[in-house]
């Protein structure tokens, strides 16, 4: 088994045991030596690309250096609430000040990229307020801009627009909140412009201020309704579609942790495939999502969807001939 199929193994088998399972454990799994697996953990745990906090039963109280986190007997988690021995619970603008503090701390940057991970994983944003939403079922990675968010949050309390430097042109906009995406690992502000909601990327905002124009956030509006339907953060039509996915390896596992956070409706037929039914909005990113499958999914509903599939099948095998 070469290194990278390991690190996936090592993965299932923690989120396999959220009990918690020791480091000689997982070498057992993976059948290799314990200090093969010692030097696994220590990739995984200093990778900045890994996107899931992991946690040990003795990360509190440990020395100077972090060798004691790397013995056989140590049990390693990887969700969040399994850290039942976390002394300090943050809001969103503590932790980002906390955040903020880390770069200036005279620490090794592997230190401060476990903190800042650890961190971030504790944000509840979809239930702390209406006006934040994370929309898929990643932690943040990267945490928000510290002064954006405050400005935009305190607008928006106050019911008054927000003017932003965007992309180079200034606009004035009534704030509704911020999102983080995390298939794309990115924060949104979204906003109404014109009677009209869009969405506009965090990073590529230079400047917010807050302006003595009053608006009146609309009583119906939901961001997490709002967000639902969007596959992604595209704009379109709602529409109706039905995917068959086979039983092949992982795929429905897989399917089925992609849309936990929809309200989509898989069936499971006899021969083991699953039907998948929902209402979306975003046809390039949805297809994209499908095509990934590969010859595991087939598209049912509706027609266009299909023939978006097959024009990019036949741009794909024109670059083979």
């Amino acid at each position: 088994m070469d290194s990278i199929k390991r690190m996936g193994k090592i993965m299932a088998l923690i989120e396999a045991h959220p009990e918690g399972i020791s480091g000689r454990a997982l070498a057992e799994g993976c059948g290799v030596p314990w200090g093969t697996m010692k030097q696994d953990l220590k990739v995984l745990v200093s990778s900045i690309e890994n996107p899931i906090p992991l946690y040990t039963d003795c990360d509190e109280g440990k020395g100077e250096g972090d060798e004691d986190l790397f013995l056989p007997e140590v049990k390693w988690f990887m969700a969040a609430n399994q850290k039942r021995y976390t002394p300090v619970h943050l809001n969103v603008r503590e932790a980002v000040g906390v955040l903020t503090t880390l770069d200036y701390l005279q620490e090794d940057n592997t230190l401060k990229e476990g903190l800042r991970r650890k961190i971030l994983s504790g944000f509840n944003l979809g239930e702390e307020e209406i006006y934040r939403y994370v929309k898929g079922e990643l932690t943040p990675l990267a945490p928000i801009q510290g002064k954006i968010f405050q400005i935009i949050e305190k607008a928006i309390r106050a019911n008054r627009r927000v003017t932003i430097l965007f992309n180079a042109r200034t606009i004035t906009v009534d704030p509704l909140g911020i999102v983080y995406y995390s298939r794309l690992r990115c924060w949104y502000l979204a906003a109404r412009q014109g009677g009209i909601i869009k969405t506009y990327h965090l990073n590529n905002i230079q400047e917010v201020r807050e302006t003595s124009e009053p608006f009146v956030y609309p009583d119906d509006f939901s961001l997490k309704d709002w967000f639902g339907p969007r596959w992604g953060m595209e704009y379109g039509e709602l529409t109706r579609v039905k995917v068959r996915f086979l039983n092949r390896s992982q795929t429905v596992a897989k399917v089925r942790k992609d849309v936990a956070h929809r309200s989509s409706e898989i069936i499971t037929q006899e021969d083991g495939s699953i039907l998948f039914q929902d209402d979306i909005i975003g046809v390039n990113e949805f297809i994209t999502w499908v095509l990934g499958f590969g010859s595991a999914a087939e598209i049912l509903e509706p027609q266009e969807f299909r023939d978006h599939i097959l024009k990019r099948i036949r741009e794909t095998l024109e670059n083979y001939r």
